[in-house]
């Protein structure tokens, strides 16, 4: 039931991502609403359908975008089985905990695709690269970490609500 929803929306986000929100820059860096849609669903401690959903949402992204196919995807694959490995233990424990999974999450993907683009042989400045693209972001991947990992809790309890007992 969750892929029923997941890759439509995830898809959805993709395409918001690489249309709208490629045009609502700060400096150079815009938000990315699939990473953050999967490290909020892999903190509501479904780390294999986090997985899944990454890989589809990465592959919806580099068809959008200029990524070779799979670069994205295995990125977002990678953190969200690493954040899924924190999840169960400090997610409910406080609530920077989001936005921290968040942060390091935002910096290790666009890290990673910096990475991705000096070995494809694009030349880029690392220098200018972090300044206006990595930390812009990140910050504007922080500001949306909160509601997106609210959301991802609410379609959380409503496709997977808890037992009760009587």
């Amino acid at each position: 039931m969750a892929y029923l929803i997941g890759i439509p929306i995830l898809i959805l986000l993709a395409i918001v991502q690489s249309t709208i929100l490629s045009n609502l820059r700060l400096l150079d860096g815009s938000p990315d609403l699939v990473l953050l849609a999967v490290v909020a669903w892999a903190l509501t401690k479904h780390p294999r359908q986090a997985m899944i959903l990454g890989l589809i949402g990465g592959l919806a992204t580099d068809l959008l975008s200029g990524m070779p196919l799979g670069v994205s995807g295995a990125i977002m694959v990678g953190i969200a089985f690493v954040v899924s490995l924190v999840a169960g233990r400090f997610w409910e424990a406080h609530f920077l905990i989001p936005i921290a999974t968040v942060l390091g999450a935002s910096i290790v993907y666009q890290g990673l695709l910096m990475v991705a683009l000096l070995v494809m042989g694009q030349p880029i400045d690392p220098a200018y690269s972090v300044g206006r693209v990595l930390l812009p972001s990140a910050f504007l991947n922080l500001l949306l970490a909160l509601p997106a990992a609210q959301a991802a809790a609410s379609l959380s309890d409503t496709l997977y609500p808890p037992e009760v007992q009587i």
